[in-house]
């Protein structure tokens, strides 16, 4: 079990050192350009690739976006009952608290413990959570309505569902071009990832582990909450609980930065938190595998 657990887990941490290990290093990282590149070109390419390539049915599809609909409404109603209670400030918090890291983090796991039906499943909450993030979050951020941009790129998502639903394939040369595009996504996530935790400076680290004990404990309470009514099993069940405990998002991170919503307590959330997930991942996947 510890062999099978290392050889999940290995891969995620060995390409978030190399990129924390970078970030102390004096060579600069470009990590806003490759931040776009991924987001822009390969996550899109990533889904469709991954989507057109996996066995997996539209209602399993459309099951886990719904059950992460749910953990994120569900901890989103605790998250702000908390963090007014502890006189935070719910605009600048409540985006670190609810929205995990499904991406730089989420995926790879889910892609090394299940497999590629694991990550087409995985695609479904990271879906939800990027629109929801870029949608509400900004706009929750900047008190403007700025989000409603990003919703324009997820036209893809059309894509990705009509192969899904129709059981289409597509041409040989763009279902190629696309693979090829999707296979940096997943590496330059987890660099950049360690080297934006390189570069947080942070404050209030009690504060900030109470925070991530709720973004953690929480996602995961409302997750079982959430499996057990949607009646999800199997793979289906497996990716919703381990996308459930990521730590915080470091786009949250990032938002705050640039909206100037306390960057160094979200800071603090990310980083004791992606500490925390360290612990509970493995804990979580010896119950899984």
């Amino acid at each position: 079990m510890l062999f099978v657990l290392w050889n999940v887990m290995a891969p995620v941490l060995v390409c978030t050192a190399i990129g924390f290990f970078w970030g102390r290093s004096s060579v600069p990282y470009a990590a806003e350009f490759v931040s776009r590149k991924v987001m822009n070109i390969g996550a899109p390419c990533l889904v469709i690739s991954t989507i057109s390539q996996a066995e997996i049915s539209g209602q399993g599809f459309a099951q886990v976006a719904l059950a992460a609909s749910l953990i994120f409404i569900g901890t989103a109603a605790l998250a702000v009952l908390v963090i007014r209670y502890s006189g935070g400030e719910v605009r600048s918090l409540l985006s670190a608290v609810v929205f995990p890291n499904n991406g730089n983090m989420g995926l790879p796991l889910c892609l090394f413990a299940f497999g590629e039906e694991g990550l087409a499943l995985a695609l479904a909450f990271f879906l939800v959570q990027m629109t929801a993030l870029m949608t509400g979050g900004v706009a929750l951020m900047s008190r403007a309505d700025t989000g409603l941009k990003a919703m324009l790129k997820a036209l893809f998502i059309i894509v990705a569902l009509w192969l899904l639903g129709s059981g289409a394939t597509l041409p040989t040369w763009i279902d190629s071009t696309v693979a090829l595009l999707a296979g940096f996504t997943i590496p330059l996530m987890l660099i950049t990832l360690g080297v934006s935790l390189s570069n947080l400076a942070t404050t209030g680290w009690w504060r900030s582990i109470g925070f991530s004990a709720l973004r953690i404990g929480g996602g995961l309470a409302f997750a079982w909450i959430a499996v057990s009514l949607l009646g999800l099993t199997g793979t289906a069940k497996n990716v919703v609980l381990l996308q459930s405990i990521m730590p915080a998002a470091v786009f949250s991170y990032l938002l705050a930065l640039k909206f100037d919503r306390d960057p160094n307590a979200v800071a603090g959330i990310v980083v004791a938190s992606t500490v925390m997930a360290l612990l509970a991942v493995p804990l979580l996947l010896v119950l899984l595998l």
